[in-house]
């Protein structure tokens, strides 16, 4: 059975790039551009990872990880926070949210899948 993905970014561009990588994977992706629509698709769809950007529109990366991991139905979903290279990035608040990792964008396709496989 297919593992599935949920990407929250706000860049189109980290949607094809991300939906590039994982097309020849065992993987379903699903994605949205912001937070709040993130965590709604969360909890229909359940997937196996959410791989969120640290700042998008409705819940940033932070909150929107600190929702599924303290939800009932969600609390056992890995989440990947994407900071970008250039955006300050708070790894205490990262541990205090429990991400379970972080990949610094722009990211190398090999370092995502390995992440991704990692959680």
């Amino acid at each position: 059975m297919k593992k599935k993905l949920l990407l929250a970014d706000d860049s189109i561009t980290i949607q094809k790039v991300v939906g590039i990588i994982f097309a020849t994977e065992d993987y379903e992706l699903l994605t949205v551009s912001d937070g709040d629509k993130a965590f709604e698709l969360a909890l229909v769809h359940k997937p196996d990872l959410v791989i969120a950007d640290i700042s998008m529109p409705g819940k940033n990366g932070f909150d929107l990880c600190r929702e599924i991991k303290s939800h009932p139905d969600l609390g056992t979903t890995s989440v990947l926070l994407l900071p970008g290279a250039f955006e300050e990035f708070d790894e205490a608040r990262a541990v205090e949210v429990c991400a379970d990792g972080w990949l610094t964008k722009p990211f190398e396709s090999q370092a995502l899948i390995d992440k991704v496989l990692a959680l």
